[in-house]
């Protein structure tokens, strides 16, 4: 996850703070997902990201500075599944 651009973590970070998801902020701080276990609570983060996104894009919330898209939650979600397949977790994905 160190080589993903900052904004990216960036936006992540506050989706897992905002939803209060302690694992993903976990995985977000190491900047690192060392397991199976981890590329799991990071996809199911994903989830929950994705689905406040979409409310939150409908009512036009700036985030960060800046109104937030769903476009913004299908960028992260291509890139962390890419990286989660590179990983060697790419099962978990179907």
């Amino acid at each position: 996850m160190k080589n993903i651009h900052q904004p990216v973590k960036d936006l992540m970070r506050y989706y897992a703070e905002e939803i209060g998801d302690e694992k993903a902020l976990s995985v977000l701080r190491k900047e690192s997902i060392d397991s199976e276990s981890e590329a799991k609570d990071i996809l199911a983060f994903l989830d929950s990201m994705c689905e406040k996104i979409a409310i939150d894009s409908k009512s036009n919330t700036v985030v960060l500075r800046q109104p937030v898209h769903t476009t913004d939650a299908e960028k992260i979600l291509s890139i962390i599944e890419d990286l989660i397949e590179e990983l060697g977790y790419g099962h978990l994905l179907e």
